[in-house]
């Protein structure tokens, strides 16, 4: 309430945003419009391309539903590969990049969605607590105009189609043709999406 009648929310917003474009401007090439400070972890040499108009909301302040923490993007090597097109919203969402991981224009990522494109553990028994030897990973692709509902999970490898859906709650382990919606857990067809 406090900062509806004095205005400072907006102060604070336009300080945050000033700050981190800033901060990350040479590295993400594009202004971005935050609401709360988002987490942003880039190795050197790792390759990150941002559109223009990108919002990260990393306060509930902001997103209706509320989100559970910060909006989070982790390349977590050298060689990893981001890329985030045009007009794409994220609300306390996270992305891991091992590989590749492609989003195109016009994306919604509802609050607290999650895109990996590894398993961050070796499947053996053996090696889980102590290697990242054989560790799982896969280029992850989401086309334009996609919207992910809310805790929605991406795993490695699935590419979503330009315009389709993803239900609340689902986990996308395989690949979602163009103009679908999909939900469940694993997700499944649900109905095509009519022009």
């Amino acid at each position: 309430m406090f900062y509806r009648w004095w205005g400072l929310r907006t102060i604070q917003l336009k300080i945050e945003n000033t700050w981190f474009n800033f901060l990350y401007k040479k590295r993400l090439g594009n202004k971005l419009q935050i609401f709360g400070f988002p987490f942003i972890f880039m190795p050197k040499g790792a390759e990150v391309k941002f559109g223009t108009g990108i919002r990260l909301i990393s306060d509930s302040y902001f997103s209706e539903p509320g989100i559970n923490h910060p909006v989070m993007i982790r390349l977590m090597n050298k060689n990893a590969k981001l890329t985030v097109g045009n007009n794409v919203g994220i609300s306390g969402g996270g992305i891991c990049v091992q590989t590749e991981v492609e989003i195109g224009n016009d994306v919604m990522l509802g609050a607290n969605s999650f895109i990996t494109d590894t398993d961050f553990h070796p499947v053996g028994p053996e090696n889980r607590r102590r290697s990242r030897e054989g560790v799982g990973t896969k280029k992850v692709t989401i086309e334009d105009n996609v919207f992910l509902g809310m805790n929605v999970i991406v795993l490695k490898g699935v590419t979503i189609g330009k315009n389709s859906i993803v239900g609340a709650g689902s986990v996308v382990a395989t690949d979602i043709p163009p103009n679908q919606i999909w939900a469940g857990v694993p997700a499944k067809f649900v109905k095509e999406i009519k022009s």
